[in-house]
């Protein structure tokens, strides 16, 4: 039977005193796990990035032919509107349009990585969009 001593455990096969344990270095050992902890993260997070991306891909479409059908109402909409809101729908109809396009043309990573760039170079008109599209977003929620 073994027995544990302040120096280690005496009576058995195994030994391990300060931090070396079985002849290497804790420190080695916590270091190599580490390592492998961080690669199967990146794996992890590298699979799932491309199964949302593909999703997104096959969800494009869909999109595509919503934003298109948004566009056909604010065209109408603005046949009935006169003067200074007919410029303004005529300008979002242009918006909306090229907006579109680049989801249509563009791959899914194209298009996140514009979203980070315009993001860090304008943050305020990104957070200012947001607000509007909340408030868009509750008023359509609340009739």
């Amino acid at each position: 039977m073994a027995t544990v001593t302040e120096g280690g455990i005496q009576g058995s096969s195994f030994t391990a005193t300060g931090t070396s344990m079985g002849g290497r270095d804790v420190s080695e050992q916590d270091t190599g796990f580490a390592s492998q902890g961080k690669e199967q993260v990146k794996r992890f997070t590298g699979v799932t990035r491309d199964r949302v991306y593909h999703q997104i891909d096959d969800r494009k479409g869909e999109l595509i032919k919503g934003l298109q059908g948004f566009v056909s109402t604010l065209e109408n909409a603005s046949q009935n509107a006169d003067g200074f809101s007919q410029q303004l729908i005529g300008g979002a109809v242009g918006y909306i349009r090229k907006f579109s396009d680049r989801i249509e043309q563009g791959s899914t990573e194209e298009l996140v990585s514009d979203a980070r760039q315009f993001i860090r170079e304008r943050p305020a008109p990104f957070f200012a969009g947001c607000i509007a599209v909340g408030f868009l977003a509750a008023r359509l929620l609340k009739e």
